[in-house]
């Protein structure tokens, strides 16, 4: 087995019997949201940022990965999220025009959750040998051993505010039967009663030896495989929503995004370019064995389409909305500096929000947009105004994230701002 998402599926219908039908409404709502944004969100310069935290767990040196590999499967992401990948060129041209580049970014958090300077790489040594029993791979009933300190892992940091990553041995009686696996949002508005899943399950799984740019495994078949970095692309599909490719079933078992062509079943880690085991209409595709999110060899895929990126943006938007970049999380890749001269509270806010100016030493023009690029709001603050702090209401406001930019002759700044 490649993909763990199944099992965690078993899982959370063994746990909670109205899953499938939460899972529907909320595919449902988020593509319709997409949908409607499609244009905004293309023609939007804001690119979010998402902090992520990599928790590596080691019995021995082999599993306990150095800096350098880390930091190289951070760079695959960004390079597959945002069609920056090298093999893009081997994208049929068939697919080539619906291709999507993501309009976020992730990268190693900077600053941990007490507010100290971290390198966004954890290292805990265990006497744990597998994280994975026979029990768990055949009946969906995740121990999710590697998330807490109790049985040998290492708990989260907080999964609304960073992106984590258990780096970990799953494999079983010393082959490995998973590569890795994530689970779905969490904290969803539209899902009523209890959280489907518990903080210590939010966020993805690796098996340590596919890790990484340079990630080389012999599968069970004997077959060396170079996995450049690319379970972890999809299982992070996975966890901004997207299914696998072929919907998880025959033709007709679709996988919800419109531009996505069906077929029978995964690409079975081959590069069949003749393959077309569904028919579409109107045009008849062939299997999009290029995409991330199906089971093709990794030096296969080179793409999303443009129906998943407009998807996960939409999640990350409205069911993960505190995982984009805060002030004390700023990206030190990002384009824009964040301001330290421009407080902003509350945050989230529901009323209104004040902007304190007092530290502001030049004119500046300030706008709150949406996650679109859309102006909601514009005002500019000069000096000798004697003004130290704007109110605003949040009237004009609908539920959700937004940006504050603030732009002076020597400086442009930007913060997210939440309104409830």
């Amino acid at each position: 087995m490649r993909c763990g998402s199944e099992i965690v599926k078993r899982h959370y219908q063994y746990s909670d019997q109205t899953y499938l039908e939460r899972q529907e409404q909320l595919f449902s709502q988020a593509k319709q949201w997409a949908e409607a944004n499609q244009r905004s969100i293309a023609q939007s310069e804001e690119v979010l940022q998402i902090p992520v935290v990599v928790h590596v767990l080691y019995e021995n040196d082999a599993e306990n990965l150095s800096d350098e590999i880390i930091k190289s499967q951070i760079d695959v992401l960004n390079e597959d999220y945002g069609r920056t990948n090298a093999d893009t060129i081997n994208t049929r041209a068939v697919f080539d025009t619906i291709a999507g580049k993501a309009k976020f970014q992730f990268y190693l958090a900077t600053i941990d959750p007490l507010g100290n300077p971290t390198t966004g790489i954890t290292r805990t040594p265990t006497n744990v040998s597998s994280f994975m029993t026979e029990a768990e791979l055949y009946t969906g009933q995740l121990l999710e051993s590697m998330k807490k300190p109790s049985s040998g892992g290492v708990a989260p940091w907080p999964v609304e505010d960073y992106m984590n990553i258990w780096v970990c041995d799953i494999s079983f009686n010393g082959e490995i039967a998973l590569l890795g696996y994530a689970t779905p949002p969490n904290n969803l508005p539209n899902w009523e009663g209890d959280p489907l899943t518990a903080p210590e399950y939010d966020g993805v799984v690796i098996q340590y030896s596919v890790f990484g740019r340079e990630a080389v495994e012999v599968m069970g078949n004997g077959q060396s495989v170079n996995f450049l970095g690319r379970v972890v692309t999809h299982e992070t599909g996975h966890y901004l929503g997207l299914r696998h490719i072929w919907g998880d079933g025959p033709c007709g078992q679709v996988d919800g995004i419109d531009d996505t062509p069906d077929a029978y079943s995964s690409g079975m880690s081959q590069c069949d370019h003749n393959a077309n085991t569904c028919y579409d209409s109107p045009y008849d595709f062939p299997d999009m064995v290029e995409n991330y999110m199906d089971y093709s060899a990794p030096s296969c895929q080179n793409m999303f389409t443009k129906g998943q990126v407009d998807f996960m943006f939409s999640v990350i938007v409205n069911n993960r909305t505190e995982l984009p970049d805060t002030i004390a999380n700023s990206n030190p890749n990002s384009i824009l500096k964040y301001s330290s001269e421009l407080s902003v509270y509350p945050n989230p806010a529901k009323d209104r929000v004040t902007l304190n100016l007092s530290q502001l030493e030049e004119t500046t023009e300030l706008q709150i947009i949406d996650i679109t690029g859309k102006v909601i709001w514009q005002s500019v603050y000069s000096i000798g105004s004697n003004q130290s702090q704007m109110n605003i209401s949040t009237e004009a406001f609908s539920r959700g994230i937004y940006f504050l930019n603030a732009r002076s002759r020597s400086s442009a700044y930007s913060q997210k701002i939440v309104f409830e």
